[in-house]
């Protein structure tokens, strides 16, 4: 099915209304010509000079005309081909054609239902994963912005969830992401997902797009999903999913033997909901005397990056670290907004502001050993209530004796 291009701009007013008024001129000029031959004689003067005339009017007025709206036509169409985002300014009319068409009819099914499931099976039927990984394997450019992965039609979890965010909240719906942050037996076995949740009818609904499937709840109503805290308490919750099957990724993966629904149950994961929640760092290397922590498909941010109220701050917790511990060393990438990095170390608390941080600066904190296993957070407490403030680093480094 084809994208709708109609366009509802001033070009395709302007060739309308040059093809409703040219049949009109036309007209008068062949009644002129009939009027005339039965009212003179043929070759007379008159005749001649209003055939002329005719002949003027339709050799020069007319094509004129046709011409002009023709070039406002294609002014039109060139103003609106400027958008900065052609395809997905389509793709959003063609979700919302598609919501309207699926909700005749089913006034008791929520109408944010429709449109999350039209905007899902676009997306996920568009930007495919299979051709990301073509892409990938010929080394070719790979696209980064919503409107790149439509171009190209290729995206994976992390681009398609941003077009369907993108989609949904340009149709007036209230949704954010669903990051997913999967603990391997080592950090180097880390792996990561993203979904999507929609409110509506008073709670947060999940879909996940990259497999086309959302998750009714049993023996409710069509449009009562489930979200993900309901989906993790519940031990045969993937029996609930409703999937596109068909799907070159989806067989692609389960052929490997992979489960696309491992975080339902997987043991360890960190769970952000529009960016709120805690990320745990385990120790990726350990030397004598130095414990290092660098997120592997993990987030490298601490702090609140986006100003939404349906988004929040991340923490960063490390998990394990050495109770004599006495220096923790940060790597820092860069920092946004008006705040202060605050460490939590046992009962100890560090206060470090924004404007005695730089970007690549190395941080160095001395601590107090502990007894005993304890524990050590990061955080950012905005200056700004609400406000934006993150900081964003490379690596963690603990220091001990």
């Amino acid at each position: 099915m084809q994208v709708d291009n109609t366009d509802h701009g001033h070009g395709s007013a302007a060739l309308r209304l040059a093809i409703s008024v040219i049949p009109v001129i036309l007209v008068r000029v062949v009644f002129k010509v009939v009027q005339h031959k039965f009212t003179h004689t043929y070759f007379s003067p008159s005749i001649l000079a209003d055939r002329l005339q005719m002949r003027l009017l339709i050799t020069r007025v007319v094509p004129a005309f046709f011409l002009a709206a023709i070039s406002c036509a294609a002014a039109g169409n060139s103003a609106q081909a400027e958008t900065p985002t052609p395809h997905t300014d389509r793709a959003v009319q063609f979700i919302r054609r598609q919501a309207a068409h699926l909700s005749e009819g089913n006034a008791a099914v929520a109408p944010e239902f429709f449109t999350s499931l039209a905007a899902a099976n676009f997306v996920q039927s568009r930007l495919s994963s299979l051709n990301y990984a073509l892409l990938l394997s010929s080394q070719e450019p790979l696209p980064v912005t919503v409107e790149d992965c439509l171009r190209v039609k290729a995206g994976i979890c992390g681009n398609q969830v941003a077009a369907f965010l993108e989609m949904v909240q340009r149709l007036g719906l209230r949704a954010r992401p669903v990051e997913l942050y999967l603990h391997g037996d080592r950090p180097q076995q880390n792996s990561s997902h993203i979904c999507a949740e929609v409110f509506y009818r008073d709670a947060w609904r999940m879909f996940d797009i990259t497999w086309g499937t959302y998750f009714p709840q049993p023996d409710s109503v069509r449009d009562d999903l489930a979200d993900i805290e309901q989906l993790r308490s519940q031990p045969h919750s993937r029996h609930w999913a409703v999937t596109n099957e068909s799907d070159l990724w989806y067989q692609s993966w389960k052929a490997s033997g992979l489960d696309p629904f491992a975080y339902l149950l997987a043991k360890e994961v960190d769970i952000l909901r529009g960016t709120r929640g805690s990320i745990h760092l385990r120790a990726s290397t350990r030397s004598e005397g130095l414990v290092t922590f660098q997120p592997l498909h993990q987030p490298n941010f601490i702090g609140r990056n986006r100003l939404h109220p349906d988004y929040g701050p991340l923490i960063m917790k490390l998990l394990e670290p050495p109770p004599d511990v006495t220096k923790l060393h940060l790597d820092v990438l860069g920092s946004a907004g008006q705040g202060k990095l605050v460490i939590h170390h046992g009962q100890d608390k560090h206060t470090i502001s924004f404007t005695d941080i730089a970007s690549g600066d190395t941080l160095h904190i001395a601590l107090t050993p502990l007894k005993g296993p304890q524990s050590l957070t990061l955080q950012i407490q905005s200056t700004v209530p609400g406000g934006i403030a993150y900081l964003v680093f490379q690596t963690i480094t603990l220091e001990t004796p």
